[in-house]
């Protein structure tokens, strides 16, 4: 049977679990046979996009990089599963208008507080230490409604619902 190839995209907070969620979903994926691949936002930070830093057009610039890699990877046909903050709208229109009907948005959403509180990277403590700049300061903009479409709350349910949710969202659509 053939796929419509997809890109699933979670973003959110450091610490609201799209790595957790994002590794899950590539497991179950895989475990039903569904070729796929996973790009991990840090992973393309310290490779593909070493070359960038954190001011607004580098962020844009490694969302792009990350689009185009998983357009590439999804018209080849293979599912692609990519978890990255994108804080900033202009980061996910730019991943809208590259990779079209393709990509589907999941938004892992929990408040600053929990994040801080998880912190399963110690970016938190660093940055209130001050050794990493503009975190907690750093705007992350509400998605707008069609990045909402698939809004996942790792506060409010256990990872098993959120992973749950996610998989019913999850449509690998046979082509004809």
């Amino acid at each position: 049977m053939n796929y419509d190839p997809r890109v699933f995209w979670l973003f959110g907070r450091s610490g609201a679990g799209k790595t957790t969620l994002a590794l899950r979903l590539r497991d179950e994926l895989a475990g039903r046979g569904v070729p796929l691949i996973y790009l991990d936002g840090d992973e393309m930070r310290s490779t593909l996009c070493s070359d960038l830093g954190f001011q607004s057009d580098a962020r844009l610039e490694n969302h792009r990089r990350i689009a185009e890699v998983a357009r590439l990877l999804a018209n080849q046909g293979l599912n692609v599963v990519v978890s990255t903050m994108a804080p900033e709208h202009s980061q996910r229109d730019l991943a809208a208008k590259i990779l079209g009907k393709k990509l589907v948005w999941f938004y892992i959403h929990a408040p600053l507080e929990v994040c801080m509180q998880r912190d399963p990277k110690g970016i938190y403590k660093r940055a209130l230490e001050g050794k990493v700049h503009q975190l907690i300061n750093y705007p992350f903009e509400n998605p707008r409604s069609i990045e909402m479409e698939n809004r996942i709350d790792t506060d409010a349910h256990t990872v098993e619902e959120c992973h749950q949710k996610i998989l019913a969202a999850v449509m690998i659509r046979p082509t004809s």
